[in-house]
């Protein structure tokens, strides 16, 4: 009677020992999946990220930092495990440390390089200059209306440079209008009994485009009369 329940004992802790140690394989390889997983994502949405800027015409540099030697370790990986499944919880590397840890990095520099690209091409495309030429027309209650205009959409481009889009392809064409609007909205800046020299001179001087033989007499004596000279400066191309 003792020897059959000892032997009905060693069974059990037999059968036992065996679920704790496919319990423990399991949970090895619960952890891979999580880790590969999670770098497969972040690649992916990289790629895709990358993918989009590039096809709306946006430069994005950035070269993964030995982007050719994960590949290998990925490939030299895939094998192992496919010659012998047991090898996901003994790699011939490190999986944590040089392999996925590596590739969250590669995904994190490449979404920041790709964010600065945004913003850069954003900055370009809103090149405006100065703000004191328009604060100075602001002071001219017949330019008030148009000026309110023109920073109500430089502020929505400025807007645009804050996050990568979601389809850059949507945002250049919302902001090529917006651009467009700007154009329009400076080339409505008149008014009635302002003289047209001194409207195309503040409009040119807007864009950087003035030219010093534009700036007359009168309009230096229009400018001077509305305390407005110290909002213009003289540059060398």
């Amino acid at each position: 009677m003792l020897l059959d329940r000892a032997a009905t004992l060693a069974t059990k802790i037999n059968t036992y020992q065996k679920l704790k140690n496919s319990a423990a394989e399991a949970e090895q390889f619960g952890t891979r999946a999580k880790q590969f997983e999670s770098a497969s994502q972040l690649m992916a949405g990289l790629r895709e990220t990358l993918s989009a800027l590039a096809d709306a015409g946006v430069v994005v540099d950035f070269e993964p930092s030995d982007g050719l030697g994960y590949a290998d370790k990925a490939r030299t990986l895939r094998e192992a495990i496919k010659e012998d499944p047991a090898k996901v919880n003994d790699p011939p590397f490190d999986i944590k440390h040089a392999f996925t840890d590596r590739l969250n990095g590669i995904a994190s520099a490449g979404h920041k390089a790709a964010s600065a690209a945004w913003r850069a091409y954003v900055d370009k495309r809103a090149a405006f200059g100065a703000d004191d030429v328009l604060s100075a027309l602001g002071q001219v209650p017949q330019f008030r209306v148009s000026v309110t205009k023109i920073r109500q959409i430089r502020g929505e481009v400025a807007g645009f440079g804050a996050s990568l889009p979601p389809d850059p392809k949507a945002a250049i064409a919302s902001l090529d209008s917006l651009l467009t609007q700007h154009e329009a909205a400076w080339s409505t800046l008149a008014a009635s009994d302002i003289p047209t020299s001194v409207v195309a001179f503040i409009r040119a001087a807007a864009n950087s485009d003035a030219l010093l033989s534009a700036y007359t007499s009168e309009v230096q004596t229009w400018l001077e009369s509305r305390n407005l000279l110290g909002a213009f400066r003289i540059k060398l191309r």
